[in-house]
């Protein structure tokens, strides 16, 4: 199954540290993000500024253009420091389109959907993506307590076990 993903900077941040932006490719994502995500990473530390100039030379990630509606339905959201622009393009980009959003801010997708709504399942997170990885076998046990280590060590605290959690929603899916 092929979704379009609009996915914005701390995503793509956590994927950068865990090192597994693939994994987006081999669920069937294909990726896009906006003009508001490149302008944070090219303010960005250099090491997360080329991990995303790489993916776009790679054509593993293509930066979409944002059209004049989009940036109408952004200005109905008022600004906050709980969501930034970058956050808040890929929403309004991901509704209009259908798409999925991706995002690791829970205060900025909680925000954003205040003013915004989002279809049920329409935005996820690198936990979404990870549970469903390990649901489909492309990764194990020993990788989601690795990743969760890594992530954890970066400041990005997963309140869940995540081996415990897969191991759950393998239970009650039979896989």
């Amino acid at each position: 199954m092929n979704f379009i993903l609009a996915i914005d900077t701390c995503a793509i941040i956590h994927l950068m540290y865990i090192q597994r932006f693939d994994l987006l490719k081999i669920l069937g994502y294909s990726v896009i993000t906006t003009v508001y995500v490149q302008l944070e990473f090219e303010k960005g530390h250099t090491i997360s500024r080329d991990f995303f100039f790489n993916l776009i030379d790679k054509k593993e990630i293509f930066n979409y253009p944002l059209e004049i509606e989009d940036l109408v339905e952004m200005a109905k959201v008022s600004h906050s420091k709980r969501a930034s622009n970058a956050e808040l393009s890929c929403f309004v980009l991901a509704k209009r389109m259908g798409w999925k959003a991706m995002t690791d801010d829970k205060k900025a997708s909680t925000y954003i959907q205040r003013y915004i709504s989002m279809p049920q399942g329409s935005v996820i997170s690198l936990v979404d993506v990870l549970l469903d990885a390990y649901s489909k076998y492309y990764l194990g046990d020993y990788d989601l307590r690795s990743i969760q280590a890594t992530l954890k060590e970066n400041k990005f605290h997963i309140k869940v076990d995540l081996v415990a959690e897969g191991a759950r929603r393998r239970l009650m899916t039979g896989t």
